[in-house]
């Protein structure tokens, strides 16, 4: 996640809930098959999105999904 943070540069309180959802993901399907999680990974299949102020990941257009059926919404996170 900090890897990630850095790279794009902006805070994690500018990240949205289902963005972190998609960074972890990535990291723990990498970690269960003994890869490791890297930045230059995460963009091969994920691309930087911003709404309403907040950052997140979207599938990066070409590349296979590998998060079928992400969550669409979080009513109650908080």
């Amino acid at each position: 996640m900090a890897h990630i943070l850095h790279y794009y540069g902006f805070h994690i309180s500018h990240m949205s809930l289902p963005g972190m959802v998609w960074v972890r993901h990535f990291e723990f399907l990498c970690r269960s098959h003994d890869i490791e999680p890297t930045v230059e990974r995460f963009r091969a299949f994920y691309q930087l999105i911003r709404n309403m102020g907040f950052y997140s990941f979207g599938n990066r257009g070409s590349a296979n999904k590998i998060l079928l059926n992400p969550h669409r919404s979080f009513h109650d996170w908080k």
